[in-house]
């Protein structure tokens, strides 16, 4: 085990259970910011961050019933993003890594000030991951742990993986025309969008494309969009658009070689989107304050595909 009550962390009890289901407007850097606290105060809080960037769950909080068995789970639409977006829209400022991971750090003083804990255990997926270890480097006091999952590391180590798994999928299926794509982008710089947009058709595991008809079926057709979606499709673009390039410029190896708590990855074997093998090469060299690794079932959303593999290797790590 490497983490648990009577060790270094602590573990917070209460006498009785009190169910929280809030869902408001919070005043976080300088604007109002979508935040839900679900679950009850018996449990260990946990704060999810959402990929994209610009994922924002607030249209799919069922995903985390599974979660909400063991944990109080505190979801985020982050600036930019989601309802967050729909509040301040186009006219939303400073919408950069640096503000998004003070944003968090205010997001989780205010959780456990509302909850009356002292750490909770931060979660993020894909950019959610990226954002997660700027989070923790910057305020470790107030995390348990930061457990990742379709962890990022940087966008050469990515696509050189990715674009392996792409060539040999359209080898395999004589896929004449995914060959020329590739091809005819091998002399673009790895950043370049077109490069990293001719491996997509391959990226997602059967497993991932059932999870995104979530998303879809809440979207509606492409010509008729559902009216209670445009504000998260309009907010999907925005905070992409604004972040979208930093977050590939992003280095885990090289910008954040140590994590001042413990580091927990948990990742899909499928995902192609962030492959495994990079995520594990860089959960190798990081050093922490304990680490551990999990692979599981599933692709890039494995944590909602995959969630009983998910959390039972949270709980594993006595989370």
């Amino acid at each position: 085990m490497l983490l648990g009550c009577g060790a270094t962390l602590l573990c917070d009890h209460a006498l009785a259970s009190v169910p929280i289901d809030e869902q408001s407007f919070v005043p976080i850097g300088g604007i109002q910011q979508w935040v839900v606290i679900q679950g009850d105060d018996t449990t260990p809080a946990v704060l999810y961050l959402h990929g994209g960037p610009g994922e924002a769950q607030s249209p799919f909080l069922d995903t985390f019933a599974p979660w909400r068995r063991d944990y109080t789970v505190i979801n985020w639409d982050q600036r930019g993003a989601g309802k967050t977006f729909e509040k301040n829209g186009e006219g939303t400022p400073d919408v950069t890594l640096r503000r998004l991971t003070e944003d968090a750090i205010e997001v989780t003083r205010h959780a456990l000030n509302r909850l009356g804990k002292r750490k909770l255990i931060l979660v993020g997926q894909s950019f959610g991951a990226v954002l997660g270890l700027l989070v923790v480097r910057r305020a470790p006091e107030l995390y348990r742990a930061f457990v990742a999952t379709g962890q990022f590391v940087n966008n050469a180590l990515t696509m050189e993986y990715r674009e392996r798994w792409a060539r040999a999928q359209a080898t395999a299926s004589h896929d004449e025309a995914g060959l020329k794509a590739l091809d005819d982008v091998r002399s673009l710089s790895i950043n370049d969008w077109k490069r990293v947009a001719a491996s997509r058709k391959w990226m997602m595991s059967p497993s991932d494309l059932e999870y995104l008809e979530l998303q879809k079926n809440f979207a509606g057709p492409p010509d008729h969009r559902r009216p209670e979606a445009r504000a998260w499709i309009e907010g999907y673009g925005f905070q992409s658009s604004k972040v979208g390039n930093e977050s590939l410029a992003f280095d885990a190896m090289a910008e954040v070689p140590s994590i001042p708590v413990p580091y927990i990855l948990i990742q899909g074997r499928e995902d192609h989107v962030t492959p495994l093998e990079p995520a594990r090469a860089y959960w190798e060299k990081v050093s922490s304050r304990g680490k551990a690794f999990a692979a599981i079932d599933g692709g890039h959303y494995a944590c909602f595909t995959h969630s009983v593999q998910f959390l039972a290797a949270m709980r594993q790590q006595g989370l």
